[in-house]
């Protein structure tokens, strides 16, 4: 669980390398999302992609994996030769070569030193993370008044889940330019997720805030009409909110999740 970060469909940030992350809130309705591929639920970063893909090597034919031994490094003495990665992937793909690595390491068969392959493996993964923390901080440094690279910033400790971090970033950049719409619409989705009355209060303020900047900002819409469900336990306030996104853009009317929010008996 946990409010990861994410860009709603109408965000047009730039993506600098680094980490992609995860869909936000998995227990909120923006987690899933409304506009399948269109809906930009990963957050911003792009620098490490598992050769063999999320599924690991058992889901690759022979060919594939020939293929993936001839594009493998050669030695074993980098983070990415140690996952069997290359530039360029998502977050989730770093954890799923990470998670293959481990399990052939663990595997009954493995020839070598266990414990120091899972080492190394582990070693491997933070070098990772680390460089791309060291990527956004990087730019932080030599733009301190830069709203979107305090954004960044906080999107990135959003995506590996340190959420205090993530505040922190949020804040500053909203402090940098109190009309930055992702940094409101993030902060408000870590302050719900902590669920205390202070806490839902303030997200509630950030989300009305996103919409005073933008009243078509059906992602800040949509979390906040979650919030009126799950938090304020509150079914016609957030049935408003559904009616007025579905106002804004008609063809999510019929989407199962629109429906189940605004309380279909047919969801």
């Amino acid at each position: 669980g946990g409010a990861r970060a994410w860009e709603g469909p109408h965000a047009t940030r730039r993506m600098p390398p680094a980490l992609s992350s995860a869909p936000a809130m998995s227990t909120r309705f923006a987690a899933r999302g409304v506009r399948g591929a269109n809906v930009r639920a990963r957050a911003l970063a792009q620098r490490i992609v598992a050769a063999a893909g999320d599924n690991g090597p058992d889901a690759l034919n022979k060919d594939a994996k020939r293929r993936q031994m001839e594009m493998t490094p050669k030695g074993d003495d980098t983070p990415e030769q140690i996952l069997r990665v290359s530039r360029g992937t998502s977050f989730e793909g770093l954890k799923a070569a990470r998670r293959v690595a481990l399990e052939q390491a663990n595997a009954p068969g493995f020839d070598g030193d266990a414990e120091q392959r899972i080492g190394k493996i582990n070693w491997a993964f933070d070098a990772l993370v680390e460089e791309s923390r060291a990527f956004f901080a990087n730019a932080v440094e030599a733009k301190p008044d830069d709203a979107d690279a305090r954004y960044r910033m906080g999107n990135f400790y959003q995506t590996i889940e340190k959420f205090g971090e993530a505040e922190e970033c949020y804040r500053r950049a909203i402090d940098l330019d109190p009309r930055h719409l992702d940094s409101c619409n993030n902060l408000a989705m870590i302050l719900q997720e902590k669920g205390d009355e202070k806490s839902i209060d303030e997200a509630e303020a950030y989300y009305l805030k996103c919409v005073e900047i933008d009243n078509r900002c059906v992602d800040a819409m949509f979390n906040w009409a979650t919030l009126k469900l799950h938090c304020r336990k509150d079914p016609d306030a957030c049935r408003v909110l559904i009616n007025q996104i579905v106002v804004i853009e008609p063809e999510l009317k019929d989407h199962k999740l629109v429906k189940l929010l605004r309380g279909d008996e047919d969801a």
